[in-house]
């Protein structure tokens, strides 16, 4: 049986990242990360919330909200490898079918205060014509949001079996707004996050990924 959750785990993640089985026995769920920007308290709850949000769609099986809200930069590259932003969707429900034909269900998923903020990828401000400096551009938020998801597991004639999985979203928004989209920390490596954001800092450490049975 162990080696079935296993399998499951890692299959499933893959297609979701909600549910993959990246972290190995005995990995803690630390969150040390490079020291990076102050923002104000209401953005730090703003970003917090918003991941609590896409965490409840998700629980829900609204597996089309993760996709619409998943940052755009990521989610064309996500369609891209696929063939199209359609089969990507296409793959989040397939997983979501495959979860529940398994006798898998989420059932808990809380976003916790966010460990880091950085400001990357600087756009020209709207209207700005001739961009003298700074103050003619506009940065983007990262926010480091930690996550921990409740996994239960069914099999027929056998108790269930209960997963804690830590995890973590990175958040996105424009400075100044609240309007935040995301990248899914289950499979994400900091050279993927960099290959976006080549403003992050070089000695950044992402969260550590963890998954442990609650018995």
């Amino acid at each position: 049986m162990k080696k079935r959750l296993i399998l499951w785990l890692c299959s499933l993640g893959a297609a979701t990242g909600m549910v993959n089985a990246q972290a190995r026995p005995g990995e803690g769920a630390a969150v040390e990360v490079a020291p990076g920007i102050a923002v104000a308290e209401e953005v730090r709850v703003s970003a917090q919330k918003s991941v609590q949000t896409l965490g409840r769609e998700v629980l829900n099986g609204n597996f089309s909200y993760a996709v619409e809200k998943m940052y755009p930069r990521w989610k064309a590259r996500q369609a891209a490898r696929l063939g199209s932003e359609q089969k990507l969707l296409e793959q989040f429900n397939r997983a979501a079918v495959q979860m529940q034909e398994a006798g898998i269900d989420i059932t808990h998923f809380k976003a916790q205060a966010p460990v880091a903020f950085y400001r990357v990828w600087p756009e020209v401000k709207e209207g700005v014509t001739n961009v003298r400096g700074e103050q003619d551009m506009v940065y983007h938020v990262v926010a480091i949001v930690p996550t921990k998801m409740t996994l239960r597991f069914l099999f027929e004639g056998k108790p269930p079996r209960t997963f804690e999985r830590s995890s973590f979203q990175v958040a996105v928004a424009k400075e100044g707004t609240n309007d935040w989209t995301f990248i899914d920390g289950a499979t994400l490596k900091v050279t993927d996050l960099r290959s976006i954001f080549p403003l992050l800092p070089r000695n950044m450490i992402i969260p550590v990924k963890e998954d442990k049975e609650i018995k």
